[in-house]
């Protein structure tokens, strides 16, 4: 059972560095995929505020028609003062007139707000288009370095598959089949050391009997918290 043992350990040790391998691929491509998303979200931020340039366009508009309008209407006032034959009807005619043209200023400085706000909202989106292009563009130098090391260490993790195969060929179909599900439940780890009474996968302490049996040696045993597999590991190889 000894040399069982030390075959798990040797294709759990392979197990692990392939594991690392391919952590180190996800965290390449991980990285780039933060990245994109923050530029995506530029692009996105900066469309929206093409749309509502889009809708400040338009109420410009209109306040600007409604001006246009009521400075025609205006002129026509005054006009029609210089006609007027009673002193009510001048007063009532003036009143308005002092309205529109109250009217008309506010008017004219709502549509300077408009004009700075849009002209803010374009060099915003200016300024996140611009970031955005500089960013894809060391985006598709840096997607060039992560594809070449992830094709190294394809090429290395090709190689351990080989030797993995070839240990995981020497254990028993039995022993073989729990280890796979171990690992998969147990972050990779299937098979962990037992150093003075105390699991060191979940670290509780296993019974005394069962450790006493895991020093033996002779045949396999689970920790009863975690499940994992065991073997003595002494306080020296701490």
């Amino acid at each position: 059972m000894k040399k069982e043992l030390g075959k798990l350990l040797e294709l759990q040790d392979i197990d692990l560095r392939i594991r690392k391998l391919d952590e180190e691929i996800a965290k390449g491509y991980g990285d780039l995929d933060e990245r994109q998303a923050v530029v995506d979200a530029r692009r996105e931020e900066a469309v929206e505020l093409g749309e509502r340039l889009e809708v400040v366009g338009k109420e410009k508009g209109d306040v600007a028609h409604d001006l246009e309008e009521e400075t025609n209407r205006l002129k026509d006032r005054q006009t029609k003062l210089m006609n007027v034959q009673t002193n009510r009807e001048y007063q009532s005619l003036l009143k308005e007139i002092e309205g529109t043209k109250a009217e008309n200023k506010r008017r004219q400085e709502e549509i300077e707000r408009y004009t700075e706000i849009a002209e803010a909202m374009v060099a915003k989106i200016e300024e996140l288009n611009n970031l955005s292009d500089g960013e894809e563009a060391l985006l598709v130098e840096e997607k060039g370095k992560v594809e070449s090391l992830a094709k190294e260490l394809d090429a290395q993790k090709a190689k351990i598959d080989k030797v993995r195969s070839e240990k995981a060929g020497k254990v028993s179909k039995t022993i073989y089949k729990r280890y796979e599900q171990l690992r998969e439940r147990r972050n990779g780890m299937a098979i962990v050391g037992v150093t003075d009474g105390v699991c060191q996968g979940c670290f509780m302490n296993i019974p005394a009997q069962q450790f006493n049996e895991v020093l033996r040696g002779d045949q396999l045993h689970s920790c009863p918290t975690c499940q994992r597999m065991m073997y003595h590991k002494p306080m020296e190889e701490e």
